[in-house]
């Protein structure tokens, strides 16, 4: 899933008023934090774009849309999450 920089700054400043509104952050450079939630935002999706490639390779063999399909892909998932300690 690549998302544009437009949605992920939509997401950071989301992000940012949840932690205002909710009181769960002091922050005092609004700016940088932003830039940093963004930074998070773009790392995270990468790493689910790298596993999601990894874990459709391993079923490039199989019927994609298949419950068998559905199922395997979720465990596959889940074992690259792991190994990759995520």
């Amino acid at each position: 899933m690549s998302l544009s920089e437009d949605r992920i700054s939509h997401m950071a400043h989301e992000i940012m008023e949840r932690l205002w509104r909710d009181d769960l952050a002091d922050i005092s450079d609004e700016s940088r934090a932003l830039a940093r939630i963004k930074q998070s935002l773009t790392a995270f999706f990468s790493v689910a774009e790298e596993i999601d490639a990894a874990v459709r390779d391993k079923l490039r063999n199989r019927a994609q849309g298949s419950r068998d399909w559905e199922v395997l892909y979720q465990k596959f998932y889940h074992e690259e999450l792991v190994r990759r300690k995520c």
